[in-house]
């Protein structure tokens, strides 16, 4: 007898008379397409059908531990095409989506995308991170698949396709190669801020002393900068031209320290409108730049000719969490202002007062300005 293929059922609303209903459609062990009614949709909400829908499909599939007959078990394409992505591409952001899908169809699915998902063991995950990091890729790479996997074989033991999640010894391999985590010496920021443009120079402070991220910088808007300058609330973010919440859709408050909070001040009393929407780092259609517009084209021409051409956005968070450290700011207060966490204990315990945040950009600063005083006498 022909083996069915794992089917995850699709969700429908339909018609009966003037009710509408839930139905799955799926095939059946002929390759026929049939539906199954679940219920009226005026008694349960989609939420409650589709639970219904989990609960029919684990039948026709055979259910987990019972002879499947001719049903055949899911292979990992199977599994990423009709249930993983399904569910995380409802939960991740654009710009995950757009990274995570494509990493994982590459390198996941198309080594490993013909096996069958419960056929997959410790060791022949372990030696596929193993392959993957001798091909060259980094380490960051292999850690990002290393994550995949766990997340792929949780999800599968949640929906009932396997029994046990074989991937929580997985470690990623010591042969992946780690990339050079470059960051800004004070020198290199003095020399940065004296060739961009004034926009630029804004937001390079920005970035460098208070830890702002680009597409936070781009979304930001008039009415989310205090009078003084000194406080900017994070509400949003861009990418790729779309408007969204902000990382981890946390609204937060960053501070500004007294000289990056004067040349903000400066640059909206002399360039941007004073209608509140308007976005503070525009561009000439008085809609956000685009991230990649921004680094090619208004900051690498002006960094390369004087030997920086390698500094990105990457570098300017790592360069505000080194000179932080340097500057002996508090890391927890100097995480808080980038957005992100040092430990769940620090995290989710900890938070610093807006007061420590102020006076912490003033401390760095300080600490980089007080040694360009010092060489210049």
């Amino acid at each position: 007898m022909r083996r069915r293929r794992f089917q995850k059922g699709s969700l429908q609303l339909r018609r009966h008379a003037d009710r509408r209903v839930w139905v799955v459609l799926y095939y059946d062990h002929r390759g026929e397409r049939r539906y199954h009614t679940i219920g009226w949709a005026s008694e349960m909400t989609k939420g409650q059908a589709d639970e219904k829908r989990e609960e029919f499909m684990r039948e026709v599939n055979g259910g987990v531990g019972r002879s499947a007959g001719a049903i055949r078990p899911p292979t990992v394409d199977e599994f990423l095409e009709q249930v993983y992505f399904p569910f995380y591409l409802g939960k991740w952001k654009e710009s995950t989506a757009g990274t995570s899908a494509n990493r994982i169809r590459h390198h996941i699915g198309g080594d490993l995308g013909k096996n069958r998902l419960e056929d997959l063991t410790l060791a022949a995950l372990q030696q596929f991170l193993e392959r993957k990091a001798a091909s060259g890729l980094s380490f960051s790479m292999v850690d990002h698949l290393r994550w995949d996997l766990s997340s792929m074989f949780e999800l599968a033991v949640s929906e009932k396709l396997l029994l046990v999640d074989p991937t929580a010894s997985l470690y990623t391999p010591k042969a992946a190669k780690r990339a050079a985590t470059d960051s800004m010496a004070i020198e290199d920021v003095e020399r940065a801020m004296k060739s961009l443009e004034f926009r630029e120079q804004v937001m390079f402070h920005l970035a460098v002393f208070s830890g702002m991220r680009p597409g936070e910088l781009l979304a930001l808007q008039r009415e989310n900068v205090s009078a003084d300058g000194k406080v900017i609330l994070v509400r949003q973010r861009v990418y790729r031209g779309e408007i969204n919440s902000p990382k981890n859709g946390l609204i937060r408050k960053v501070a500004a320290g007294p000289r990056t909070a004067a040349i903000l001040r400066d640059w909206m009393e002399g360039a941007v409108e004073t209608d509140p929407a308007s976005y503070v780092f525009a561009g000439e259609t008085g809609k956000p730049l685009w991230r990649s517009t921004l680094l090619e084209d208004h900051i690498k021409t002006k960094l390369e000719p004087i030997g920086l051409g390698w500094v990105d956005f990457q570098v300017l968070r790592r360069t505000h969490a080194s000179l932080g450290h340097d500057a002996d700011v508090d890391p927890k207060v100097s995480a808080d202002q980038r957005g992100h966490g040092i430990g769940v204990a620090l995290d989710v315990y900890t938070k610093s007062s807006m007061k420590e945040r102020a006076a912490a950009a003033k401390q760095l600063e300080d600490a980089v300005f007080a040694k360009r005083k010092k060489k210049a006498s």
